[in-house]
């Protein structure tokens, strides 16, 4: 215990952790930051406006036939028609072109412009970009908050709400007859059985897929930066010719692996933590119990669990590429000479792992996610966590036998 121990102060170096630590702070103001914003942003000034939002506040994790109706979209938009009749029969703008109420609008502004010449195509799109500021109420030094409230804009994030939640059939049963990805046909037809009901935010997985990928990166080059240096230092000083020259000194290795896997968790354990507060503080938390099996026209959550259960999916991944960056370094530094080859070494082989990092994370349990629809072309269930583990047994089984081979390593 006292050689692990110190082995863990070799690693834990102050002036490594100084850098680790300037490190995690550029991290966070030149990426986590703008994917936290723009999450708070986009929970009303997204594709569903504060509809969406709306509904889970009202209805919980799912939403039932009965609650759809209660929330009456037709209704609604039916108020937004008629508020913009009022607007358009005040401005001599829409009379210029014979647009007397809405639905005479949206025929004058999704005309096609085959058949008019350059100048006439420019001059339709300015009278249709004119009418539409005119219906959004846009101004100068309008906020979004202001722009969103806008009946123009109210009456499209309820036609996207309402394709989401009451238009989604037809779109599934083109899924499940062309796709052929197996495992996206499956998702959509228990999507289609279960009426799309899950209430999750739409944005929510990707955006805390894509932080938690930030995240493993971080952690990655944090855990190589820890667990190399020490090793490799030991290395080039000659030490292992001395502990080699006992029995007990060779076993040194699998302690010094110990510690440096130790070490690799801890690293990935607190990158998590403490990356995670700023999205529990940010309310990612309340959709802990909703599925994230759910489908919109550009997204569809392939697996039904929780976003609690998914959240820690890709916790699990972050620590598992994390151990297998502690056993790829523990190798990288018996077989380097001095501290400058091993650095040389450690770049190449943490690009590397990052991007397998970003392959597996981003987007994770989406019929978007590269690994599983552009590499496997959607025929393997969960890929993502799959390949973090093979990684991780990658790195620990060459890490064990490196140190069983140096055992009886001849350094006579």
């Amino acid at each position: 215990m006292n050689l692990f121990r110190h082995e863990l102060k070799k690693i834990w170096n102050p002036r490594i952790l100084l850098l680790i630590a300037a490190l995690a702070v550029l991290v966070w103001f030149t990426m986590l930051r703008g994917l936290l914003n723009s999450y708070e942003s986009l929970g009303t000034h997204g594709g569903y406006g504060s509809h969406q939002r709306e509904l889970f506040e009202r209805y919980g994790d799912t939403l039932e036939p009965e609650e759809w109706a209660a929330y009456d979209v037709p209704g609604r938009k039916a108020a937004l028609e008629s508020e913009m009749n009022a607007l358009i029969a005040d401005d001599p703008r829409f009379a210029e072109y014979g647009v007397r109420d809405y639905r005479e609008y949206r025929a004058f502004a999704e005309r096609s412009t085959e058949g008019m010449n350059d100048r006439q195509t420019a001059q339709f799109l300015e009278a249709a970009g004119d009418m539409q500021d005119r219906l959004s109420l846009r101004r100068d030094g309008q906020t979004l908050d202001e722009f969103y409230a806008s009946p123009q804009i109210q009456m499209q994030t309820l036609e996207a709400l309402e394709s989401a939640y009451a238009e989604y059939g037809p779109t599934l049963q083109t899924i499940i007859a062309r796709d052929e990805r197996p495992v996206v046909v499956e998702a959509a037809e228990q999507i289609l059985k279960r009426h799309n009901d899950s209430l999750i935010r739409v944005d929510l997985c990707e955006t805390v897929s894509m932080y938690a990928a930030t995240i493993g990166v971080f952690a990655i080059a944090a855990t190589l930066l820890l667990t190399g240096v020490p090793l490799a230092r030991d290395r080039a000083r000659n030490i292992y010719l001395i502990q080699y020259s006992s029995q007990t000194g060779r076993r040194i290795l699998f302690v010094q692996g110990a510690a440096m896997l130790a070490s690799g968790c801890a690293v990935s354990l607190l990158s998590i933590v403490i990356g995670s507060l700023p999205l529990i503080a940010a309310g990612m938390g309340d959709y802990a119990h909703a599925s994230i099996q759910s489908f919109t026209y550009f997204e569809m959550g392939l697996y039904d669990m929780t976003f609690g259960r998914y959240a820690l999916v890709l916790a699990g991944m972050i620590v598992l590429m994390c151990a297998a960056s502690a056993g790829l370094a523990f190798i990288l530094a018996k077989f380097s000479a001095n501290l400058i080859t091993m650095l040389i070494k450690l770049v190449p082989t943490g690009i590397a792992l990052s991007g397998l990092a970003v392959l597996a994370i981003s987007r994770a349990f989406s019929f978007h996610n590269i690994l599983f629809s552009g590499v496997l072309r959607g025929r393997v269930a969960m890929p993502e966590p799959i390949l973090c583990a093979a990684l991780a047994a990658i790195g620990l089984a060459g890490a064990l036998w490196v140190a069983l081979r140096e055992k009886k390593a001849d350094v006579s």
